[in-house]
């Protein structure tokens, strides 16, 4: 019987939620000149810089977003990848997540990934 609750509150502790932390980067790809960076680029990109990073997996979507130029003072509509990862908060994946956003911004010449973080609770 007492083996019985043992393993009712095994599972009950083991499904509650995590807390977490959610990172959304969003990656431009319109080039300065002109142009886009091409599935190519990015799909190297995403193999050889993200999932190097993210080894536990992350999500991939695309999306438009709009931005304010503050050096031509337009506003700048351009084809988005946001790329969201969620994991355990640590100072040295953040450096990480920085360094992505650095090499992305020097390989393409953007000048900002924007990154968004959260506090979530998770349950897988």
């Amino acid at each position: 019987m007492h083996y019985k609750l043992l393993i009712v509150g095994f599972i009950i502790c083991s499904c509650s939620p995590a807390r977490m932390i959610e990172t959304d980067l969003y990656f431009g790809q319109s080039k300065p000149g002109g142009g886009t960076i091409t599935e190519m680029e990015w799909k190297n990109f995403k193999e050889n810089y993200i999932a190097k990073v993210f080894k536990e997996g992350s999500t991939v979507y695309h999306a438009e977003g709009n931005w304010l130029d503050a050096v031509s003072n337009q506003l700048i509509t351009e084809p988005t990848y946001v790329v969201v990862y969620i994991y355990k908060h640590s100072p040295q994946k953040s450096k990480q997540i920085d360094s992505l956003r650095y090499w992305y911004k020097t390989m393409f010449q953007q000048q900002s990934i924007l990154r968004i973080d959260k506090k979530v609770k998770v349950n897988f």
